[in-house]
């Protein structure tokens, strides 16, 4: 395969993207102080940025509004200036200041750092004009992106008579990177939301993802690059309170994360008697299909670094969760979604020479029938051609306590941006093998191409699942299966009032290893339109066909007796844009649904009056009949947010569904005394609900937890 992937890569030219040679700290000069205020005399030495050319609404023009970006560096630090000039100052957008706020509906800047400069993998920071902070790790030239992860770095930002402006600091002690290195690929974005428009410094292409980071620019002249000792420390203690119907407890807790950079670019972490008491609960789905929902990963320990164990395709290729050989969600939770106590785990991570690698061991405690138990993962990945990667995998152990389990795998991923002169073609394989003490050895294994363009994007796929392939700390809806799926979508754009349209169609089909045909689903959008304003709405007509080889319980009282059906549904799916106070999203679909009907509506409504409070209600229903019996599912969900600083935020979460009978509230008090030192205050509460919607206290969880960083 490697010898057709190198003769791939070598059809086509090369893009410039632009380089900038980045200034030091002058001996004797104090460091920027991180106030906002732009008033510190280091900035006069910076290297500086001020040519940003739009990617959105007009590509490769000038950007509307002037940006002036300073940058320097010394031993210690990596410092980034913004003067974001804006003649409407009183039109900025700036109502999110929580730490890692979902900025989609705010003015922002967003950076890319490619501390090692392969092209493949980054660190991102962006900083909105109320003070809103966030960070995340990318993976595999942009297919992975870890939103969860939390580095300690500072940012201030104000809004002026002229517009906003920021100041970052980010200690080298909070990056990975080689010492030896001069160069960091580098780029950086400017969104300004009332226009929709975004400007980049390099690879302002529209057919080019911003985390593509085979396109950023290139940062030159680092040295003298330092972490310290590189140990951070974090001890932390809490306190909980229990109660069910029937019995209460009061217990305390306290434990040890532990982050030691062996090298600027290896990374060792040990976290001892592992508590995730803040993780925020999941949004409850009821699922009305035959297989089991996927949910992510929100712990901070798992997700730390977790690009290193992203396996197979980089994009989705159809379903993004057909076969996961390692999910760390296995580690610590039980089937049945409740916490399994975590004794501990230790993780090494590195990256050098083009070769990442990752291995992660966790211990779990006895809880009810389960033993104890012992869990592996390993990951190396090596960079090979200009932008593309193999690797390995290997995970051990069974979470569900069935005895020795193994799965290992092999993966490639080739990628360019020049085929046919300019183009991208993305091409993804793999195999996997799961070996278990209760099954005998099966195999799954994938090929996947597609061919993403700015007006045209084209998709195709194949998977293979055998009966008993089972990856035990894995995850896999489906087995026994062969699946095909492709989609063609054509975008062009309007230059108009209409700023894009969307033409095309996805389609899926599953046999089983016998080639009887198990599902076929086909979604044709003959029209979608995005407005010039943001608001977008598209019509959706979807064909199925499903196989069912046994009854199919969709609800307590509602069986689908097995056969075949062929159904057809349609739809609208509907989107305000985000960039004003309220924004709703609506989709409706009505039609057949096996052998009868359903009807199905789902509303999201947010509010943000203010960078101070944020609100959001949504509501599901489902509103089946079949000739099995009629059901409904409702699901609502209340959202109120309130930040009173960019360090103090204060959420809560209510949900209720009908099929549970239970209401829900997580509510959650954040408070950020320093970077790196946070103390939490949870409330977990649940109701049932009788018919007449009464409610009778079912559980009550509060627990409280600090934890403070200690960086040598």
């Amino acid at each position: 395969m490697l010898p057709v992937l190198a003769s791939l890569a070598l059809v086509g030219g090369s893009n410039s993207t632009p380089s900038l040679e980045i200034a030091r700290v002058p001996e004797g000069t104090p460091r920027p102080v991180i106030d906002g205020a732009l008033d510190d005399v280091a900035w006069t030495h910076a290297a500086r940025i001020d040519d940003l050319r739009q990617s959105e609404p007009a590509a490769g023009s000038a950007a509307s509004e002037r940006t002036i970006v300073r940058l320097l560096y010394d031993s210690d630090s990596f410092f980034l200036a913004l003067e974001c000039f804006d003649r409407e100052p009183h039109l900025i957008r700036d109502t999110q200041m929580k730490r890692d706020a979902n900025l989609d509906p705010d003015d922002r800047v967003e950076i890319l750092l490619d501390t090692f400069c392969d092209r493949r993998n980054a660190f991102w920071f962006q900083i909105g004009p109320a003070g809103s902070l966030g960070d995340a790790l990318v993976a595999k030239n942009g297919g992975s992106f870890n939103k969860q992860w939390n580095g300690i770095w500072y940012g201030e930002a104000r809004i002026t008579d002229a517009g906003w402006q920021a100041e970052l600091e980010i200690p080298m002690a909070t990056l990975n990177f080689d010492p030896n290195g001069s160069k960091w690929g580098f780029n950086l974005r400017r969104h300004i939301r009332r226009r929709g428009e975004e400007a980049r410094w390099a690879s302002p292409d529209p057919k080019v993802e911003f985390f593509w980071l085979s396109d950023a620019g290139t940062l030159e002249g680092f040295e003298g690059l330092r972490q310290g000792l590189g140990l951070d420390v974090t001890p932390f203690v809490g306190l909980s309170y229990e109660r069910d119907r029937s019995d209460s407890d009061l217990f305390g807790d306290g434990g040890l994360d532990l982050f030691y950079k062996l090298s600027p670019s290896t990374k060792l972490a040990l976290s001892l008697h592992t508590d995730f008491a803040e993780t925020e609960v999941d949004e409850r789905v009821v699922n009305l299909s035959r297989f089991p929902l996927f949910f992510p990963e929100k712990r901070d320990f798992f997700l730390e670094d977790s690009g290193v164990f992203h396996f197979g395709p980089s994009e989705s290729f159809g379903s993004s969760s057909d076969v996961i050989p390692f999910f760390s969600r296995r580690i610590g939770i039980d089937s049945s979604g409740a916490e399994v106590p975590l004794l501990g785990a230790v993780k090494l991570t590195g990256q050098s020479d083009g070769l990442s690698f990752g291995v992660l061991d966790a211990a779990t405690e006895s809880s009810g029938a389960l033993d104890d138990q012992n869990l592996f993962v390993g990951r190396v990945s090596k960079n090979v051609l200009e932008h593309s990667d193999v690797g390995v995998v290997w995970t051990n152990g069974d979470p569900s306590g069935g005895g020795d389990a193994n799965t290992v795998g092999v993966d490639a991923n080739w990628r360019t941006n020049e085929f046919l002169g300019d183009d991208n073609l993305r091409v993804s394989t793999y195999w996997l093998r799961t070996d278990a003490a209760d099954s005998e050895g099966a195999d799954s294994y994938h090929l996947g191409a597609s061919y993403p363009q700015d007006e045209m994007q084209l998709k195709a796929s194949a998977t293979v699942v055998e009966d008993a392939f089972d990856p035990k700390l894995g995850f896999v809806p489906r087995t026994g299966i062969k699946k095909y799926a492709g989609q063609g979508f054509w975008t062009p754009r309007m230059h108009s009032w209409i700023r894009q349209l969307e033409l095309g169609a996805a389609a899926t089909l599953v046999e089983d290893t016998g080639n009887a045909t198990e599902s076929v689903a086909l979604d044709l959008r003959p029209i979608g339109v995005e407005l010039e304003s943001g608001d977008e709405a598209s019509l959706r007509l979807l064909h199925f066909r499903e196989v069912l080889d046994a009854p199919f319980g969709i609800d307590d009282d509602v069986t689908i007796p097995a056969g075949g059906y062929t159904y057809q549904r349609g739809g609208v799916v509907l989107e305000t844009s985000d960039k004003r106070p309220v924004d709703i999203t609506a989709t409706y679909f009505v039609g057949e649904f096996f052998d009868g009907t359903s009807e199905d509506i789902e509303l999201e409504l947010a509010w943000r009056p203010s960078r101070f409070g944020t609100f959001g209600v949504g509501y599901e229903r489902n509103d089946v009949s079949l000739p099995g019996g009629d059901f409904t599912v409702h699901v609502g969900r209340v959202r109120a947010n309130w930040q009173f600083t960019p360090w103090i935020a204060w959420s809560n979460f209510v949900q209720y569904d009908n099929d549970s009978d239970e209401l829900g509230l997580n509510s959650r008090l954040w408070w950020i005394f320093q970077p790196g030192n946070e103390f939490f205050l949870v409330l977990n509460q649940g109701w049932d609900a009788d018919p007449d919607w009464r409610f009778a206290p079912r559980s009550t969880q509060v627990a409280f937890k600090v934890g403070y960083t200690l960086r040598f």
